[in-house]
């Protein structure tokens, strides 16, 4: 575990932030009740019971549905919407996917990190197991969430935004390596530490789902454009002009996909067609479009104003990403960059 300093100013903004902030018994009954009903349905016997049917969404049932319940029935618990439904892996691997989650229920959650923030035996097996399972290898959102439930006095219910949370908390040790899981884990054990400390200056106790939401209060995420194309010395009505013409861009090449593209097809349609071909990484950004071709390869399209060499390396990193997480049996993974202005003819393999 690197070492990490948290920033004193943090905290009193978060002190101060507490006299507006509400956390009812209300509040905490209606969680504990979610919780329990999803812990007594998803109970150890359920778990080394369970089938594709119990678990992936949309092959036989909806609620009563692991994926359903765990993304919707449980959204108090914590949000992991967005997405895709490739999150919660393939059903090749679901033999796989079974065996982890037996792991998961019956960690020993007493002993889950070391005095210095290391895992413990339990949770590097999970850790191990995760790295094996296309759809768990890079998120931070299914396993984390399970976490949660069934141990909700040691995993925190903040999962994407932990990056953005520590940003703010942390004075030092951002830097890692970690990625998936091991990410969440590591990123968990700094917010406990925030926690604890934050208990310490008020004297008081917080529940891991009061301190969460106490964190959304406190250093609320902004709503900002997707991977924009922004330089320091841009205008800010020159970025918003560029982000609105890129957005007529997309929609216009999503409302014209088959003509342009007859080849190809969005990966997974029902999540993408609404948003104009997005995908939602939930690890490192939203690509414009991820398609899969007729030969079955990944093909990523980046629409842009104008290519550059930070558009080069963004769309090299959404390539990695789909190669590690997303790829199975021998599919490759090409990009190609559609600029609005032409300044590049790029194709990327």
């Amino acid at each position: 575990m690197p070492t990490f300093s948290i920033s004193e100013e943090a905290i009193d903004q978060v002190i101060q932030k507490i006299d507006s902030f509400v956390w009812t018994d209300k509040d905490r009954e209606v969680r504990e009740t979610l919780r329990q009903q999803f812990r007594q349905t998803y109970n150890k016997d359920r778990i080394d019971n369970l089938n594709k049917e119990d678990y992936f969404a949309g092959l036989g049932r909806k609620h009563g549905c692991l994926a359903y319940d765990l993304e919707w029935g449980t959204r108090k618990l914590g949000s992991i919407k967005g997405g895709s439904k490739y999150k919660y892996g393939y059903e090749a691997d679901f033999p796989k996917i079974k065996s982890l989650f037996q792991k998961i229920i019956s960690i020993d959650s007493n002993n889950a990190y070391q005095a210095d923030g290391s895992f413990a035996k339990d949770l590097e097996k999970i850790a191990t197991l995760s790295k094996d399972i296309n759809g768990f290898k890079t998120g931070r959102t299914v396993i984390p969430k399970l976490l949660s439930i069934y141990y909700p006095d040691i995993f925190l219910p903040i999962f994407n935004d932990q990056d953005h949370f520590l940003s703010k908390l942390l004075n030092s040790g951002l830097e890692t390596e970690n990625t998936g899981l091991d990410l969440y884990l590591e990123n968990n054990y700094k917010l406990l530490r925030v926690r604890q400390k934050l208990e310490e200056v008020t004297n008081r106790t917080f529940e891991n789902y009061e301190f969460a939401i106490l964190l959304y209060h406190t250093f609320p995420k902004e709503q900002e454009m997707p991977d924009s194309e922004q330089t320091p010395t841009e205008k800010p009505e020159e970025q918003k002009f560029e982000a609105l013409e890129v957005q007529h861009y997309q929609s216009l090449i999503h409302r014209n996909f088959h003509r342009l593209f007859p080849k190809l097809k969005y990966f997974d349609e029902e999540e993408q067609t609404p948003k104009n071909g997005q995908y939602d990484t939930q690890t490192i950004g939203i690509m414009d479009m991820l398609c899969i071709d007729d030969r079955g390869d990944f093909i990523i399209i980046e629409i842009k104003r104008q290519a550059a060499d930070k558009t080069i390396g963004q769309i090299l990193r959404y390539m990695g990403w789909t190669k590690e997480e997303l790829c199975k049996d021998r599919q490759k993974v090409k990009g190609l960059l559609l600029p609005s202005v032409k300044t590049l003819n790029l194709s990327l393999h």
